[in-house]
């Protein structure tokens, strides 16, 4: 039987993950040294900002956007956070929800988790559907939630408390000593939810990532969908078995749920390459290869605007850094 010609878009997956991963990785690495610096007085060696961390704090990110959309300007304090946010949400009306299946190191650390129970049972456990839908929800109603409270809860002069504030200008160092000297209720749940990772696939994205749930409803606007060939369906329903997210891929003719990371698992694991990624009709395909590049694309494009318009370093003084990196951990949010 022929070889579906999808089958590499594993591989291709793997090594765009993986190097998302690495460079995230290198980015704390970076800031870690950054904020030991001004802890430290001046006495390591000085590190630049590691512009880019941003992308790990989409609150402030959404209120930055919420700036924009009312002054239509960039507010100057960790715009990386805002173009990162905007990056994401393009890439996902374009080609849905790409941005967690390909890019976000959170959604690859949970594959990585997921493996060995892959591996020991050969197949996905899938929680009752009176269960898994509630859950479902939960993701979506965190979203409602900071939406209101963003959105449509802060004017102007709240906007500029926020994003002028002290809490915002070193919240990436905030969250740095978070995860450093993580306390015994945060790191209790961070250990349930890896457990509960192991045998139910992407726990977190599936039911309580709220950034999911916003660019799942994004990309119900992509004109791209995985779509099958009803003609080539030989019915043998290995790409619903291999849909992490159990969608009902076999049954359906174009699959249109917000749950959809256009992850290609069923198109890689189809044996009649049945299943495409496909404008209505079939009329534009994007062969495996191209998807990665078409997404790449949009959301580093979107950063390199940010960067070639000014709108990508963090402003934050010097002297801001020395007086706040040491006592970061007792701020409180405004």
């Amino acid at each position: 039987m022929k070889q579906p010609p999808y089958i590499a878009v594993r591989k291709y997956r793997l090594i765009v993950q993986s190097g998302v991963t690495a460079l995230v990785l290198f980015l704390g690495y970076r800031l870690w040294q950054f904020s030991l610096y001004y802890e430290t007085h001046g006495r390591t060696q000085y590190i630049p900002h590691p512009d880019g961390v941003e992308g790990f704090l989409p609150i402030g990110a959404l209120t930055s956007l919420k700036y924009l959309i009312v002054t239509g300007h960039v507010h100057p304090m960790h715009p990386a956070a805002l173009f990162i946010f905007v990056g994401a949400l393009l890439s996902s009306a374009l080609l849905k929800k790409g941005f967690c299946g390909w890019i976000c190191p959170v959604g690859f650390l949970e594959d990585r988790l997921y493996r060995p129970w892959r591996m020991l049972f050969k197949k996905n456990m899938a929680l009752p559907k009176w269960l898994d839908y509630p859950l479902r929800s939960l993701k979506y109603l965190l979203f409602v939630f900071f939406f209101a409270a963003i959105v449509l809860g802060m004017d102007l002069p709240a906007l500029h408390s926020f994003l002028d504030g002290d809490y915002w200008k070193i919240s990436d160092v905030k969250m740095l000593k978070f995860f450093m000297s993580i306390g015994g209720i945060s790191l209790t749940i961070i250990t349930m939810l890896v457990i509960l990772s192991i045998p139910i696939r992407n726990f977190w994205c599936r039911y309580l990532c709220p950034y999911g749930a916003l660019t799942g409803i994004l990309g119900i606007l992509s004109p791209f969908e995985i779509t099958r060939n009803e003609e080539k369906c030989i019915d043998c329903g290995k790409c619903a078995k291999n849909c992490p997210y159990h969608l009902p891929v076999d049954k359906k003719k174009r699959v249109v749920s917000p749950e959809c990371t256009s992850c290609m698992t069923c198109l890689s694991g189809c044996p009649t390459a049945a299943i495409d990624y496909a404008t209505p009709g079939g009329r534009y395909k994007l062969p495996g290869w191209a998807y990665p590049v078409a997404l790449l694309c949009i959301f580093f494009g979107v950063v390199a605007i940010a960067k070639l318009t000014g709108n990508w370093h963090a402003t934050v003084s010097p002297e801001d850094y020395q007086r706040l990196v040491p006592i970061a951990e007792s701020l409180m949010h405004p």
